[in-house]
């Protein structure tokens, strides 16, 4: 149900929010009705102002509108001492963390050199076994070709005794 008439100045979001009605749109999705471009950044007060008024889906904005001024005062407090708190342990933590990652990285570095050696060690391998194998071929070939050569000495020597 409309929260409020509509007025002249009304930007698209306020249209948005005050006509949301959950029969009406409860499971359409939400899409936020802001002006943001993709050029904005966060270093000016308008894109701010926009992303933060619109970005929350009107279901919540009207869970929140239903607070008493008490209940509000009290989430707000209780979310923003729990927000700087973890703030303030990421800062204290920030140099462990970092190291944390370096560490990993470390082990990430010394596991792909480890990898490459075996991965070399393996084409060397290949190349060593490839090497083997074509010796083994050019061997039996002399063996096959002497072999031949015997037969034919053989057969000669066979018919020469035998003319004898």
């Amino acid at each position: 149900m409309p929260q409020a008439p509509i007025g002249p100045k009304d930007t698209l979001g306020d249209i948005y929010y005050k006509t949301y009605t959950e029969d009406a749109h409860g499971d359409a999705p939400h899409q936020p009705p802001w002006g943001l471009k993709q050029k904005d950044t966060f270093m000016e007060f308008s894109p701010c102002r926009d992303w933060y008024l619109n970005s929350f889906p009107p279901g919540e904005v009207n869970r929140q509108r239903a607070r008493t001024h008490d209940g509000l005062y009290h989430a707000y407090i209780v979310r923003e001492a729990n927000t700087r708190a973890a703030n303030h342990q990421i800062v204290r933590e920030w140099r462990t963390m970092v190291a944390s990652k370096d560490k990993d990285l470390a082990a990430k570095d010394v596991e792909i050199a480890e990898l490459k050696r075996r991965l070399f060690g393996a084409h060397d391998k290949n190349e060593s076994l490839e090497i083997d194998l074509e010796a083994e071929r050019v061997k039996a070939a002399t063996a096959e070709e002497a072999k031949q050569r015997a037969d034919e000495v053989r057969d000669v020597t066979t018919s020469a005794l035998n003319v004898t």
